[in-house]
């Protein structure tokens, strides 16, 4: 049998099959069904770092803004870095300060 036999006989045969499909009771079997909508997702989180220079003065009280919430606070020394020395919460704030050793604070936020 020649190529293009072959190619028009399953052509026939495959809109035959389909034909039959849809005749009877609109059976699908082994066809794709039509995508559902896509459930719309949320933007991502929006990351945002705070930093301040004045922890030998006060400690660099540092906190994130009222819709954020602090993720980490990395307290900076003239040759190390560290996690900070305290968090507080006040009024469901919190707050992270460093040591008098440091000299700035990187304090990561993501929005609630």
């Amino acid at each position: 049998m020649r190529s293009s036999t072959l190619v028009v006989l399953c052509a026939a045969v495959i809109v035959a099959v389909l034909a039959v499909a849809d005749h009877n009771g609109g059976s699908q079997a082994g066809l794709i069904e039509p995508a559902a909508a896509a459930t719309p997702v949320a933007p991502p989180s929006t990351f945002r770092t705070v930093t301040s220079a004045t922890c030998s003065a006060d400690g660099c009280p540092t906190a994130c803004s009222s819709d954020e919430v602090l993720v980490s606070a990395i307290c900076i020394g003239p040759t190390s870095a560290k996690f900070s020395d305290t968090l507080t919460m006040e009024s469901g704030q919190i707050t992270a300060t460093c040591g008098p050793t440091s000299t700035n604070i990187v304090v990561s936020c993501i929005r609630k």
